[in-house]
């Protein structure tokens, strides 16, 4: 009888797409860890494979990290938001609700909340997934408060910024609660969904207000920029 106690495991061998995909998910979680100065050949070590092996896959370090920065932020972005935020057959309210919950579940993962603060420290140019924010959430919401208000649509009257920054303060809202889970690791948080909603309500009332009194007022909302 041959004794196979001391055989070695075959190795899997895996095709192309799929080490590429695992090295990439390795590196999300690895950098998320311990920020984008991480270097490779720890990173390699936590995978249990040789350095060279991931430069086999990316020209260098920067290659790697940009591909972290646009499977976290953009492969990952829903194309249906934009549909939940205007669908006419459901009133503001129900939009606002359904959005923010869905993207509340995106975004509020450990390795998304701490790449994100990691990114911005670093310098890295974040303003692919900035734009998407803005053309695709931020402004349709805006759209949704000008109407929610009675005051002129935005093809009578241009967006203002105070009115884009009121339809960003749900999301931010979102994201600082990720900060205190995944950051602060701040024990029994409530649920989020709670918070989502009492804040859509006094989103609502306050719009009701304030796009009505400073209609016209503060700066033009400009589409370029950073934020």
């Amino acid at each position: 009888m041959v004794d196979r106690s001391n055989a070695r495991t075959p190795r899997i061998r895996l095709k192309r797409e799929e080490r590429e995909r695992l090295i990439v998910s390795q590196a999300i979680a690895f950098f998320s860890e311990v920020g984008l100065s991480g270097d490779t050949t720890a990173l390699a070590a936590s995978m249990g494979v040789a350095q060279p092996l991931i430069y086999r896959y990316f020209e260098n370090k920067e290659a790697l990290i940009a591909r972290v920065f646009e499977e976290t932020f953009l492969s990952n972005w829903n194309p249906l938001w934009e549909e939940m935020l205007t669908d006419p057959a459901k009133d503001l309210r129900q939009r606002l609700l359904t959005f923010h919950n869905d993207f509340s579940r995106v975004q509020l993962t450990r390795e998304r909340v701490r790449l994100s603060l990691f990114f911005a420290l670093s310098g890295w140019d974040m303003q692919p997934y900035f734009r998407l924010m803005r053309n695709q959430v931020y402004v349709p919401i805006a759209e949704g408060l000008r109407a929610h208000a009675g005051a002129p649509s935005i093809k009578s009257a241009p967006l203002r910024e105070f009115e884009v920054d009121l339809a960003k303060s749900i999301v931010e809202k979102i994201q600082y609660y990720g900060i205190r889970k995944w950051v602060y690791a701040l024990p029994d948080l409530p649920p989020i969904e709670p918070l989502i909603e009492i804040s859509v309500s006094a989103l609502l009332d306050g719009a009701q207000v304030a796009v009505k009194s400073f209609q016209g007022k503060g700066r033009l909302y400009r589409h370029d920029r950073k934020q």
